[in-house]
């Protein structure tokens, strides 16, 4: 029953376009009915998600967004382009650098849908009748979902004081700065690797609990990517390394995702994020 309405309640965030497909009439997403059924093999969409927003010190805002992939087994790849895009009603807002997953992996273990996959930071005059419009099609079906800044959607960042929850502290080289929460951090030089050799990536996490859950994921690029340990507790106050493997080359991002629990993610607060460019080839 939780996870049935988990699917309900992420399916009322998207705006769905029917159209026709080569085996006949395609159901709008709004008329299924929806059930465990919808969770399929393959064949289902991946769904974009507009997880919230957060003020920021600066009086810049950010806001979160997600994805839930429908299926199982597939995972699907959609290149940036007319298939994968953002857009926006706010003039002049520079959209170019924005971290846009191009990989989607299958639905992940138990109820969890992929939270705060990326961040977009606004101006803070970006108002509540704005809107950063993620423009995603997989599988035939054309799925939107509109960002924005309401009240209804302000996210606890970092911390949590109702909960009493915080979000790891994360450095990716040793004696590099750490970054608490959503927007993450960077690995400040691209890195280098080779198809099919392993590539080390390590993250340093800081949390008043003695072990927090990490989980390594591909976030964008052309090929296959696998990793020796994908998810996985690990003790705090100390590195943590994985060995990634690429089956082509080509630019990817790397994302790693940490939090205290992974039972937290359920209550949108609060974890950490950490990106890796690599190049990779031959």
């Amino acid at each position: 029953m939780r996870q049935l309405t988990t699917i309900i309640s992420l399916l009322t965030l998207i705006t769905a376009l029917s159209i026709p497909t080569a085996s006949g009439q395609q159901i709008d997403l709004n008329n299924q009915i929806w059930n465990v059924n919808v969770i399929r093999d393959s064949g289902q969409a991946v769904i974009p998600l507009f997880d919230g927003w957060y003020p920021n010190e600066d009086g810049s805002k950010t806001i979160c967004y997600g994805y839930f992939n429908m299926n199982t087994q597939q995972s699907l790849d959609v290149p940036h382009g007319e298939n994968n895009y953002l857009e926006s009603d706010y003039p002049g807002l520079d959209l170019s650098g924005v971290l846009l997953p191009t990989h989607f992996d299958p639905l992940p273990p138990r109820y969890r849908h992929v939270f705060c996959a990326f961040t977009i930071n606004v101006p803070g005059d970006f108002s509540v009748n704005n809107r950063i419009t993620w423009y995603l099609n997989t599988n035939r079906f054309e799925l939107s979902v509109p960002g924005k800044v309401i009240p209804p959607y302000v996210m606890d960042e970092p911390r949590s004081h109702g909960r009493g929850d915080q979000a790891p502290l994360v450095r990716v080289t040793e004696d590099g700065p750490s970054v608490q929460g959503r927007t993450g951090i960077v690995y400040p030089e691209t890195i280098s690797a080779e198809v099919g050799k392993p590539a080390m990536l390590s993250a340093w996490v800081e949390h008043p609990d003695t072990q927090v859950w990490v989980g390594w994921s591909h976030h964008s690029g052309p090929g296959h990517v696998s990793f020796n340990n994908k998810e996985y507790r690990t003790p705090t106050g100390e590195a943590t390394q994985v060995q990634t493997y690429f089956s082509k080359p080509g630019q990817y991002v790397i994302r790693m995702q940490t939090i205290d629990s992974i039972a937290a993610f359920e209550f949108y607060c609060c974890h950490t994020n950490a990106y890796y460019h690599v190049n990779v080839s031959n």
